[in-house]
């Protein structure tokens, strides 16, 4: 009985690893993996994050650009908040995020550069300050009258 016992034990772990594999294998080709989750990024994440392939897949979709979206806290902030992708992009602290919304769709009139231009001001991004300074002939927005997402 106990030579039983003995062979049952050597052949249960390859067995239990090999049905872990299968799941595993069988959940790839499924698209789902049970060892981690990643979370769908919105809009404004992918630009506070400057992931232009998430970005240009979000607006192959159909997604607008110019919808304001959730950012998960510790993105931006130590916080949740909701801002446009173009407001998200300033936290990157540079204009590549931003130009590459604006070539595929995102507006940016005088209300929201002037936002925009107050929010890169006050968080010393000076490449976007500088950016929107080139880009507008425009003189810098009073900030004080400037509502900012935060």
């Amino acid at each position: 009985m106990s030579f039983r016992v003995a062979m049952a034990s050597v052949f249960v772990l390859p067995a239990l690893l090999s049905i872990g594999a299968a799941c595993v294998l069988g959940g790839a080709l499924a698209g789902w993996n049970p060892l981690w989750r990643e979370p769908e990024l919105t809009m404004s994440e992918a630009a506070a994050l400057k992931d232009r392939a998430t970005m240009q897949r979000l607006i192959s979709q159909g997604v607008d650009p110019n919808v304001p979206a959730s950012v998960r806290a510790g993105i931006l902030k130590s916080h949740d908040i909701v801002v446009t992708p173009l407001e998200a992009s300033v936290g990157t602290r540079t204009p590549t995020a931003m130009q590459f919304l604006l070539a595929r769709g995102a507006r940016m009139d005088d209300r929201e550069r002037a936002i925009l231009f107050c929010l890169a001001d006050r968080d010393d991004a000076r490449e976007i300050v500088e950016y929107l300074e080139k880009s507008q002939s425009a003189a810098a927005p009073d900030c004080e009258h400037v509502v900012t997402p935060w």
